[in-house]
């Protein structure tokens, strides 16, 4: 039978000859496969290199180029730019960008194929198994307007490769040729000495004669290893030694390499792990601010709803002369007004929440009345539509629930808000049914409106996503409002889902939490009409004053003339100063019961006048005013010396309650009034955007105040422009500033928020948002003295 040798074991049996041979093509071959090996790796990365800097340098030059044809638009002028990339071969694709990332031209080698999809994000280049990409920013004057990508196929590289590739192997064939003649010639005087040395081995093994010498040729090694033949046996266990020895040295140095690289390793990987940790904190960061702007966005946007829908039917006239209705109206308007400002105040010091983390307030509160609020708000809104806003309880009704009634209300304010929206005719349901068993209470909010296609109802949850761009086009909306809901919803210890079908109207489905109702009165449902009635809000009485002396401290003549004629019509003395300089001499002439100070006049400002008057030892109560609503503004108010802090649009009611609060406790005032003052019991979200003052314009002298705050507006947004013109940003500012607490004053609260975002926008120097909210106040402006000022 035969056996199976092993190729090891036939290279071992074969002749000294042939091993050296082999030996000696073996090493030649490998000796060129290295070289060549090397060469090649350094001449292709040295190609990929030469390609990618010409490929950014093409970038470059097309980003260069591309500036003005992507300033005017010219598509045209654009693609003929890019079609110089035709002298490149290599390039298969190439496009430009405009700055919202839409490819404004693009390039193709080959007409037939597709656009390319770009796997690199960032300006700079990327080499994938398919080519080389390169992306490169269009900048004009500092600003991206745009970006070049290109994209080369390796297929240069790659026929260099092959060239490179037959020419070693004809190479390495030729040296092989060469080796092997060369080493034939050259072994003989290896293998002979040794095939003797062998001979006379096997000699004195086969005879035991130890006598048998060999006769060394020449003095080299193979003479020497015949010369050392016959002590060979004396020193193979001192040889045996010695190579355990080196043994153990190599596994000592190999050990010691090892441990090296491991910690080289360990460390690698720590900075890599550290770096993830790093990339992972910061995109928390960045959602976690992403996520805090679009809650607060939301719940400042949610009371617009009841103020604008009011304010409309009012202007229209609608039960002008129902005075109950024209009362309800108001109270709900300034409801929305009063709790807009004290959710702004709230937004501002929120700077303790966590990204991600939603806080509720569990506390009883009555479910009906929460849903009457709502209702009441946005029934103006669904009445401009000629929609039909109906309520109903499917089961009996709670006294009251453990949730957070201020979340569960602007989640009911926004899916009946929706619905109203996205609902052009028929009616707007809201039925509520409490589950006592798993103490749940479900409220459903049905439309008659457009629908939810079934593919999209799961996407109308995420952040910034509406059904489909048309719906973002046709009914506005930044598609947060349902994000948010769901959130709330889930904090309330509940779920939101929809039902819809398009065309078919929606259905919008809240559960919540109603926490043991196991000592909650259970009440019969009440009528739908129970569910459709006024607001709880009234207005408080009026407020007398005392006869006192006041300083009014205000640079703004028409929030100075408004505030006195506040003060003097509740029956106080008003001496008025222009700005803190000539407060300061006034008082140390005159002696005043209470002091109205505005933070920020020019000269000297209120901090400085109130620490002055504090130095000089004035202990007179001083209220500042002041237009900015930071918690930490007032921190720096009451720390210059001021006694309270009351912030800008005024609101009469506050402000003289908070007068005489302070005169009251100096013992100017011996009773003061039991009922809070100017306050509204509940509210609903946001300022009043209309183009007539709020103020009672029936009064003769308010009138003249808001006419002459309409003449001043022009002249004052005339010389905003101006410093605009003239790049005085300082100046700018401060008359935005004045601007942002005066419209308010004067009862134009429209002018506010374009006030306080011009002034920031001058602060960090935007010259386009600048230039966009000017416009906004410009219009405004117009629109104002064009509108009559007339009650």
């Amino acid at each position: 039978m035969p056996t199976c040798t092993h190729p090891l074991q036939t290279l071992r049996n074969a002749s000294i000859k042939t091993k050296l041979l082999l030996l000696a093509t073996t090493s030649v071959a490998m000796a060129l496969l290295m070289a060549f090996a090397g060469m090649a790796v350094n001449d292709i990365r040295f190609i990929r290199s030469s390609k990618v800097d010409q490929l950014e340098s093409q970038a470059k030059m097309l980003a260069f180029n591309s500036v003005g044809v992507l300033t005017f638009q010219d598509e045209s002028a654009t693609r003929e730019l890019l079609r110089s990339m035709e002298m490149y071969p290599t390039v298969e694709y190439a496009c430009i960008y405009d700055e919202t990332g839409r490819v404004f031209a693009e390039y193709r080698a080959n007409e037939l194929s597709d656009a390319r999809a770009r796997e690199i994000q960032t300006s700079g280049n990327q080499i994938t198994d398919a080519g080389v990409e390169v992306l490169h920013t269009i900048s004009d004057a500092g600003e991206d307007i745009g970006s070049v990508y290109l994209f080369a196929n390796m297929s240069d590289l790659q026929a260099h490769v092959q060239s490179y590739l037959m020419l070693c192997g004809g190479l390495l064939v030729g040296s092989l040729v060469v080796a092997g003649l060369f080493a034939s010639q050259m072994q003989r005087l290896i293998s002979s000495p040794i095939r003797e040395l062998a001979l006379a081995a096997n000699r004195v093994k086969r005879e035991r004669d130890f006598t048998i010498r060999v006769q060394p040729a020449a003095s080299d090694e193979l003479g020497q290893l015949g010369g050392a033949f016959n002590a060979m046996l004396d020193e193979i266990q001192h040889s045996k030694a010695a190579l355990q020895a080196a043994n153990d040295e190599l596994e000592d140095r190999v050990e010691q390499r090892t441990a090296e690289l491991t910690e080289e390793i360990t460390q690698r990987q720590s900075a890599q792990e550290a770096l993830q940790v790093a990339c992972t904190a910061a995109e928390a960061a960045s959602r976690a601010k992403s996520e805090f702007l679009a809650n607060m966005s939301h719940e400042i946007r949610t009371p617009l709803n009841g103020i604008l829908g009011f304010t409309e039917l009012l202007t229209n006239k609608s039960d002008g002369n129902d005075p109950r209705k024209r009362k309800e109206y108001l109270e709900t308007i300034s409801a929305s007004g009063t709790h807009l400002l004290g959710l702004i105040n709230d937004i501002l010091d929120l700077s303790k929440i966590e990204a991600g983390q939603l806080e509720v307030e569990l506390s009883p509160c009555s479910p009906h009345d929460v849903i009457n609020q709502v209702v009441s708000v946005l029934r103006a809104r669904a009445q401009q539509k000629g929609l039909k806003l109906n309520c109903a309880w499917s089961s009996r009704v709670p006294e009251s629930i453990v949730t957070d009634g201020g979340r569960l209300r602007q989640l009911l304010m926004n899916l009946v808000g929706n619905a109203i929206k996205f609902t052009k005719q028929g009616n707007v349901t809201i039925d509520a049914e409490l589950d006592h068993f798993c103490e749940m209470l479900t409220i459903r909010v049905t439309d008659t409106g457009i629908g939810i296609p079934e593919d999209k109802q799961a996407d109308i949850f995420s952040p910034f996503v509406q059904a489909d761009n048309s719906v973002t086009r046709r009914y506005g909306g930044t598609g947060l409002g349902l994000a948010i809901s769901k959130r709330l919803s889930a904090a309330l210890g509940g779920d939101l889902r929809v039902e819809s079908s398009e065309g078919n109207g929606s259905v919008f489905i809240l559960n919540v939490k109603t926490g043991p109702l196991n000592s909650v009165a259970l009440l019969d449902a009440p009528p739908a009409d129970a569910l459709m009635g006024t607001t709880t809000h009234h207005f408080d009485q009026e407020i007398d004053l005392p006869k006192s002396n006041i300083l009014l401290v205000e640079d703004g003549e028409i929030n100075r003339k408004l505030v006195r004629i506040m003060l003097e019509e509740a029956g106080a003395t008003v001496t008025t100063a222009e700005n803190g300089w000539v407060a300061v001499n006034a008082t140390s002439k005159a002696t005043f019961d209470l002091i109205l100070m505005d933070m920020q006049m020019p000269v000297m400002d209120g901090y400085t006048a109130a620490t002055r008057m504090r130095s000089d030892g004035l202990s007179t109560p001083i209220i500042a005013l002041t237009a900015h609503a930071m918690k930490g503004d007032e921190e720096k108010c009451l720390n210059a010396g001021c006694t309270a802090y009351l912030t800008k649009p005024i609101q009469k009611a506050v402000l003289l309650g908070e007068v005489l609060d302070h005169l009251t406790r100096a013992g100017i005032a011996k009773v003061a009034p039991t009922e809070t003052l100017g306050g509204l019991t509940e509210a609903s979200p946001e300022p009043p955007s209309g183009l007539k003052s709020t103020l009672p314009l029936d009064n003769v002298v308010y009138r003249e105040i808001v006419e002459e705050f309409v003449e001043f507006l022009q002249h004052h947004v005339a010389e905003m422009q101006s410093a605009y013109a003239s790049e005085n940003f300082e100046s700018l500012a401060k008359l935005a500033h004045a601007l942002k607490g005066a419209g308010g004053t004067a009862g134009f609260d429209v002018l506010t928020a374009p006030s306080a975002k011009l002034q920031k926008s001058t602060n960090d120097i935007d010259p386009s948002e600048i230039e966009a909210t000017l416009a906004e106040l410009a219009d405004l402006s117009r629109r104002i003295h064009e509108t009559p000022q007339r009650a």
